[in-house]
């Protein structure tokens, strides 16, 4: 069974990946399609969460941790979000 991602990353800790993922994408453009987390390369998979990050998925995720109801556009962008993290994490990036 795949748990959310969402559920098991603390709202700390989300402050922090947004903080590295902001670091390292700084100086890229943020393109604007979704980058599939099967078979994507570690930039591509940062691309899509600093966009998702920049349109505020991030309060999203809180506001859904919270027990809050989120629109069907919230909730397509924390699963996008929520796919591209474990694309991220399931291919180490973060250790890149």
């Amino acid at each position: 069974m795949i748990c959310s991602v969402s559920r098991l990353v603390s709202v700390g800790s989300i402050a922090v990946l947004c903080g590295m993922l902001s670091a390292c994408g700084a100086s890229s453009p943020a393109g604007t399609g979704f980058a599939s987390a099967g078979g994507s390369s570690c930039e591509s998979l940062r691309k899509e969460m600093n966009v998702l990050i920049s349109r505020g998925v991030a309060g999203q995720i809180e506001a859904q941790q919270a027990g809050r109801k989120l629109s069907a556009q919230s909730q397509a962008q924390v699963a996008r979000y929520n796919a591209a993290l474990e694309g991220y994490l399931g291919q180490q990036c973060q250790n890149r």
